[in-house]
């Protein structure tokens, strides 16, 4: 077995980002756009863009739908490439607001890179207020007997931590959210690995890109990612709204 030493972060490489785009995930702006749609939020309301990278979501959201849109990413150098006063350093399991502070809140492909994605999740219900919308975009697994080997891939990337649909459906409404809509958009997935094809010539070569030339953990990474079945998904879910007393 490869040994594990990181040594840079999938999101910084300017591969990814020529692949993606200024969001650096799957889906895009199309997606961010179609989940704020189906949370039915009005102008004025405020909203959380959790790993916000460049800032591109925060500025569609505040500019098309009239949104008080903020954005919190652990990341001083991609913050720095755009900054503004809406968009402030931190990280994802120590948000610096209020509790009941957002209507919704938006982590696309972040939640897999926090350290602890339970209290991640629990402290994405205290800044949401009651019957507010959590949107969940991120890589999920089919085959958990290639957990371990995912965890010594090389490279700070979403693949190392992902999770199987149950655990993930565990945890959503283990931190107090209810009704989560599951959607499997791994068509999304798919069509970045086939840009990355076209781009590269084939997966093993995109990594071996990403790695900065042929080494053996291109072909490892590779081969463990495609045996562990990945798939990107979306859950829509609402925090529960606290019960009247009588």
């Amino acid at each position: 077995m490869l040994k594990s030493v990181i040594t840079k972060a999938l999101y910084k490489t300017p591969i990814l980002q020529r692949l993606t785009g200024p969001v650096l995930r799957p889906g895009g702006l199309g997606l961010t756009r179609e989940s704020a749609m189906k949370c039915g939020l009005e102008p004025g309301h405020r909203v959380l863009d959790v790993g916000c990278g460049y800032g591109a979501a925060v500025k569609m959201l505040a500019g098309e739908f009239s949104l008080l849109a903020w954005g919190i990413d652990s990341d001083l150098d991609l913050l720095r490439l755009n900054p503004g006063k809406s968009r402030i350093q931190a990280r994802a399991q120590t948000l610096p607001f209020r509790s009941n502070s957002f209507r919704a809140l938006f982590c696309e492909c972040v939640l897999s890179l926090t350290p602890d994605m339970g209290v991640t999740l629990g402290e994405f219900g205290r800044v949401l207020e009651p019957g507010g919308a959590l949107v969940l975009c991120d890589i999920h697994i089919r085959e958990k007997r290639y957990r371990d080997q995912l965890k010594n891939i090389p490279l700070i990337c979403g693949f190392r931590q992902a999770l199987d649909k149950q655990e993930i459906q565990e945890l959503v409404q283990g931190a107090g959210f209810e009704n989560p809509r599951w959607e499997d958009l791994s068509h999304l997935l798919t069509q970045i690995a086939g840009q990355a094809v076209f781009d590269h010539g084939s997966l093993v070569k995109f990594w071996a890109d990403v790695f900065g030339g042929e080494c053996p953990s291109s072909l490892h990474t590779c081969e463990i990612i495609r045996a562990s079945r990945p798939g990107y998904f979306r859950i829509i879910a609402k925090k529960k709204k606290q019960r009247e007393k009588i």
